[in-house]
């Protein structure tokens, strides 16, 4: 090549080396200059300012929603114990309840409310979960507002927890009514807080609407009176920036709750011996009023009684505060009594307590037809003891009615079968506590099971079987009826009172009383181990031949006595065998 080729040669590579230099640069700087995700993108926070109108859709036709009502008044709110977080705290430091209304603790969560000790009271060293201090306040309503710490949670989980929650309040105080409360809205200006999404509060308390349905609870849809038409939380009401709510919009919430109120029957069986409140962490007083004078007040003149005391009055006085109250007592609606020792039949006990180390036994005891549920406090064994004061007791047992009558149908010929059937009553007696017996020993093979049938054999013939079934609940046992069934002579009925059942309870000895009204056209009135008995009246079956028919019809008056007298003590085994 010339001289000159090579030059054209050259200036060509470099021509094409500058191309591919000024892409690459071009393309870095592009990329440079494309924005990184903000931190608000990253958990889908909506930007200040969008329209959320449309998002939160709340079924008005739900039977859980509280509609508006008439102004329920100071009263309703006076009866109402507010559970929640730093909003709930806020209506106490806003001077808007009172200490004794409401359970609640700044940056809490569903989680924690349900497993912290963050109630306390006076002259008491515990520390109690919001559903234990519920069981002690014995309140009217409880009004609950959680969710605004929760928001780093999915809707699912958020949920699980918050039905833990109100499960455990069912369980620990079923007397009082609980409202679940929407979370509280965001401002659009939430620029304190950045991570929180006003389209998920929407979605939690759309999925609270449906757990309220649930759960049977009911649903209070305060955020409609906090929202303006953007969807966001009205400026008004909040601090700037800020998610919490400043005392114009806690009243918008209070007014909200007396507009829109639930009036129900009292079911609380008392309301004697509630703690008094005490707060012993020091709360966050955004936008708060001070304290009531009458509380600095009180605890000034109480700081100088005890500095002026003498050594002998300081003596009575913690001489008195070591002396307690401990009330037992049944529950309103009867069912049974307590007993103490041999003190039986008692529908309230009460003791002084002036011995903190002092134990006190008490059983409840079901009536008839009854059996024990649980005590006010949660306790589910029948028999408590107690000890170790440290404040007044009082508690009351619960009783549930319960009932199982049993009937038969079959024939008493060799080859055929019987077929027992049990009809329980009563929320509490469930099939899956009922037992068989016969003669006495249980049908393991027929636990459980409300239909059994048994084929007879030859050798049941002549034989006697008293068959009775068993239901039990917190170790309790009622007792149904008892059927006779004499094979070969028909099929006879006892009946030991008019009603179907009987509770027992540990130690209780079986029932010998033969009074009774008798159920059915062929019932015979006997006594029944351990219950009242009734019986109905089953047809007579015949264990011969057709064509020995008419004898057989004619004998069967003097046959069937004589099948009765037989030992019954040599029959139970074998009809053991024979009915499983």
């Amino acid at each position: 090549m010339t001289p000159m080729q090579h030059r054209a040669v050259l200036v060509c590579i470099l021509c094409v080396l500058a191309v591919l230099l000024t892409f690459g640069i071009t393309t870095t700087l592009l990329k440079k200059e494309e924005p990184a995700p903000s931190v608000s993108e990253s958990v889908a926070d909506p930007t200040p300012g969008e329209d959320l109108s449309g998002h939160y859709q709340i079924d008005n036709a739900s039977t859980a929603l509280l509609t508006e009502t008439a102004d329920a008044g100071t009263d309703y709110l006076n009866d109402t114990l507010f559970l929640g977080d730093s909003n709930t705290v806020r209506l106490y430091n806003n001077g808007l309840i009172s200490l004794q209304q409401f359970c609640a603790k700044e940056g809490i969560g569903t989680q924690v409310a349900l497993n912290e000790g963050i109630v306390t009271f006076k002259r008491d060293s515990n520390h109690y979960t919001i559903p234990q201090a519920v069981a002690m306040m014995k309140p009217r309503r409880v009004v609950m507002t959680f969710g605004t710490n929760d928001t780093g949670m999915e809707v699912p989980d958020f949920i699980a927890h918050y039905t833990a929650l109100i499960q455990a309040i069912q369980q620990s105080y079923p007397y009082t009514d609980i409202i679940v409360n929407t979370v509280p809205p965001v401002p659009a200006d939430h620029s304190n807080y950045p991570h929180m999404d006003q389209a998920k509060i929407d979605d939690f308390n759309m999925a609270l609407l449906d757990l309220c349905e649930q759960l049977g609870v009911r649903f209070l849809n305060s955020a409609e009176a906090l929202k303006g038409s953007d969807g966001y939380g009205i400026a008004d009401y909040y601090t700037s920036g800020d998610i919490h709510l400043k005392s114009a919009g806690l009243k918008a919430v209070l007014n909200y709750l007396r507009t829109h109120a639930l009036q129900t029957e009292d079911r609380r069986p008392d309301t004697n011996n509630i703690p008094t409140r005490t707060m012993e962490y020091v709360s966050n007083p955004s936008s708060a009023v001070a304290a009531p004078s009458s509380e600095a007040v009180s605890s000034s003149e109480s700081q100088a009684e005890s500095a002026s005391s003498s050594e002998s009055s300081s003596s009575e006085s913690t001489s008195e505060e070591k002396k307690f109250e401990a009330r037992y007592r049944v529950d309103k609606n009867g069912g049974g009594t307590l007993s103490v020792g041999n003190d039986t039949g008692n529908s309230s006990v009460t003791y002084t307590v002036t011995d903190p180390d002092k134990s006190i036994t008490v059983t409840a005891v079901p009536a008839e037809g009854h059996v024990f549920v649980k005590w006010s406090d949660g306790l589910t064994s029948k028999t408590r003891t107690d000890t170790d004061f440290k404040q007044n007791l009082d508690v009351t047992a619960v009783f549930g009615t319960a009932s199982v009558h049993i009937t038969s149908e079959g024939k008493g010929a060799v080859g055929s079968s019987y077929t027992f059937k049990a009809a329980l009553s009563g929320k509490y007696a469930k099939t899956e506590n009922l037992r068989w017996y016969a003669n006495g020993q249980e049908v393991a093979q027929a636990a459980g099971k409300s239909s059994i049938t048994v084929v007879v054999d030859s050798s049941m013939v002549n034989a006697s079987y008293k068959i009775h079934a068993v239901v039990t609940y917190n170790d309790c046992k009622v007792s149904s009826n008892t059927l006779t069934i004499t094979i070969g002579s028909g099929v006879t009925s006892e009946s030991g009172s008019t009603s179907s059942s009987s509770s027992s309870h540990a130690g209780s000895s079986g029932s010998t009383s033969s009074s009774s009204a008798s159920s059915g056209s062929s019932s015979s009135s006997t006594s029944s181990s351990s219950s009242a008995s009734s019986g109905t009246s089953s047809g007579s079956s015949k264990a011969e031949s057709e064509s020995e028919s008419k004898a057989e019809a004619k004998a069967e008056g003097e046959a069937e006595p004589k099948a009765e007298t037989k030992s019954e003590a040599s029959a139970s085994k074998e009809a053991e065998s024979k009915a499983e």
